[in-house]
């Protein structure tokens, strides 16, 4: 058992626990050194690889979302039966100025059951370098929001709710390794990094097998129990050949565009994929 009694409580009355160590030091400090080192390797391609859905992309972040203590913290609060639909990069540099206003990631798209989020943080999540901060027992529905374009994301728009009251925000701060879970429906953001040091995190998305989008299908990878519903179409588990992992992920975003629940693209925006990255005939 990963989480106690009074966490799952915690969950279900104000939308969120946080402070759960899942990952050792080393296994923190292992994946750490892989992400970079990739970065190093392939600068041109971090800010799409990065993006929504890289677990289609990195075997090793797929086995970073499907930890065991991992997934067993996320079945106490989903049930035995769920789906991994999305793992993104959240990296801030340092003085980076990119923030999240308060928002409701499943605003746009409704999802129910409500997806659960895992924050994973990589390295320490601080007030300083704007570590999440959520407004508790604000999940309980979708509240009025304006589709605005996000500070330091120039082609990304979010739900950004009308009518929020800061003082009422909890922080949630964690130590390298720790990660936080809140419901896809709570209201959350996040400020500036204004240490000197990377913020470096991943989230993964898990969505109950038995749950429904307002809009579309989606997809995602079965990582617990079984699916008697198919209502996700099915997504392939990466393999090391990061090529045929960038042509299967171009194809299940073609095919399901419903996967971005944040917010589309804005008008203009590149596509997802350098050119040289060619989809399947």
């Amino acid at each position: 058992m990963t989480l106690g009694p009074a966490q799952v409580a915690q969950f279900r009355d104000e939308g969120f626990v946080a402070g759960v160590p899942v990952l050792s030091p080393a296994e923190c400090g292992g994946f750490r050194e892989t992400a970079e080192r990739w970065e190093a390797e392939h600068p041109a391609d971090r800010d799409w690889a990065f993006d929504i859905k890289c677990n289609l992309l990195f075997d090793w972040v797929y086995a970073n979302a499907t930890h065991p203590r991992l997934l067993d913290a996320v079945a106490q609060l989903l049930g035995e039966d769920f789906l991994l639909t999305d793992s993104v990069f959240r990296i801030k540099e340092p003085g980076s100025g990119t923030h999240y206003g308060w928002h409701q990631d499943s605003a746009r798209i409704v999802v129910e059951p409500a997806p659960a989020i895992v924050y994973v943080a990589v390295s320490d999540a601080t007030v300083e370098n704007g570590c999440l901060a959520v407004i508790p027992r604000s999940h309980g529905h979708v509240r009025a929001f304006d589709l605005v374009e996000n500070p330091g994301q120039d082609r990304r728009r979010v739900a950004r709710v009308r009518e929020v009251d800061p003082g009422q925000a909890v922080y949630m701060e964690l130590r390298a390794g720790e990660v936080a879970i809140f419901s896809a429906n709570v209201v959350h953001g996040s400020a500036p990094n204004r240490s000197r040091a990377r913020r470096v995190a991943i989230l993964h998305d898990y969505t109950p097998a038995s749950a429904r989008q307002s809009v579309g299908r989606g997809s995602g990878q079965l990582v617990r129990g079984r699916d008697a519903f198919g209502h996700f179409a099915h997504e392939p588990v990466p393999s090391a050949d990061f090529e045929a992992n960038a042509r299967m992920r171009r194809r299940i975003l073609t095919e399901y565009p419903e996967n971005i629940l944040m917010g589309p693209l804005a008008p203009g925006a590149p596509p997802d994929f350098p050119d040289r990255v060619e989809a399947p005939a």
